[in-house]
């Protein structure tokens, strides 16, 4: 059990100094003055000690209110930072899509003879890199894939993303170029030697990259090569971009049987893409 001695000595001190003050104000003057310098050096140390722990609490009251607004201050300030952060991420993905619009208009150029449909990317991380993946464009955009049609997807710079595989009303799926059932006729950029193939492969689409065989004997080519499309099976237009080798396979007499190719567009970080539909002759 706590001692209360001390606490009870200290509350009968202060009960008998605030009675002593009472009844010093309510003496005359002089006779106030008298007690005041006789009793003074006994009740100054001890007024000076109350007036001292009056000031102690109110300052810790007033302490306790500044905290409280400052805790106030400081939760409406972390909530205007969150605020201001979300802006700034929906502001980015706003630039980041201006940019990669800014950067298209050669398209129009590049592809004369196709209509250009744009399109963001609506589930590009639900999947591995050579799962199909969905865009805003579909039917209602003018977006139909004919049986044995081909619309070629690329993006701003241009690279090759892939082909649409299907349509929806508002939506497309499109496959990706390191998917195992896409395949493009290809060639060296800079050359007009022999076509090849570049084809999506299952192992190696796991990693992000894709497969060029089907060398005529003597073909040319070289670690470093860039592949572009060749345009002659009138399926894919010639010139777009697919990717750059990486890797020669060889036979024991050193022959190319295949090449490993590592795809230009960024698969993984692609949030708009290009839709090329052929034009219509007008007659």
């Amino acid at each position: 059990m706590k001692r209360r001695g001390p606490r009870i000595m200290i509350i009968v001190l202060i009960s008998v100094a605030l009675l002593a003050a009472a009844i010093l104000t309510a003496l005359p003057g002089t006779t106030r003055s008298r007690i005041g310098d006789a009793f003074g050096p006994v009740f100054d140390p001890v007024l000076q000690f109350f007036q001292k722990t009056s000031d102690t609490i109110t300052g810790y009251f007033g302490a306790v209110s500044e905290n409280r607004k400052l805790r106030a201050e400081k939760t409406a300030l972390e909530e205007e930072i969150a605020r201001l952060n979300l802006e700034i991420m929906e502001n980015e993905d706003k630039v980041k899509a201006y940019a990669e619009l800014k950067d298209a208009l050669h398209l129009v150029t590049s592809f004369e003879k196709s209509y250009i449909t744009g399109a963001s990317v609506l589930n590009r991380d639900m999947g591995p890199l050579f799962d199909l993946f969905r865009v805003r464009a579909g039917r209602l955009h003018g977006i139909m894939v004919e049986p044995g049609q081909t619309l070629p997807v690329v993006d701003q710079d241009m690279a090759l993303i892939g082909r649409v595989h299907s349509t929806e009303l508002s939506s497309s799926k499109v496959m990706p170029l390191v998917h195992e059932a896409f395949a493009v006729s290809a060639r060296v950029e800079g050359t007009h030697r022999s076509s090849f193939r570049v084809r999506g492969d299952l192992e190696l689409g796991e990693q992000g990259l894709c497969l060029a065989d089907h060398f005529a004997e003597g073909t040319p080519v070289a670690v470093g090569d860039r592949l572009v499309t060749s345009g002659e099976s009138g399926v894919y237009p010639e010139g777009i971009i697919i990717g750059t080798v990486i890797e020669i396979r060889r036979d024991s007499q050193g022959r190319t049987l295949s090449c490993v190719v590592q795809p230009t567009a960024q698969l993984v970080d692609v949030s708009y893409v290009f839709i090329l539909t052929e034009q219509q002759d007008e007659s």
